[in-house]
């Protein structure tokens, strides 16, 4: 394992150190696991950006319909 030092303004860390304390965990597993969802989260947007960037290159769009469809799925999660 490598290690990276990182510094952190104090309510971050105070946080972060309370926050694995209450879970059984020490900060620095915390942080790793937090980080890993981040980047694997923000690889995942990416590629998804590149996705619909190559479809639209393409002339790939979304039908009126469809969107009129997904705006009425998130607006129904969103109302109750």
């Amino acid at each position: 394992m490598t290690e990276t030092p990182l510094n952190l303004p104090e309510d971050l860390s105070t946080s972060l150190a309370d926050l694995a304390k209450t879970n059984g965990q020490t900060a620095s597993y915390l942080a790793m696991d937090v980080l890993r969802d981040y980047i694997e989260h923000e690889k995942t947007l990416t590629a998804q950006i590149e996705l619909a960037v190559k479809e639209a290159d393409q002339g790939k769009f979304a039908t009126d319909d469809q969107v009129a469809a997904m705006r009425a799925r998130r607006w129904s999660r969103n109302a109750g």
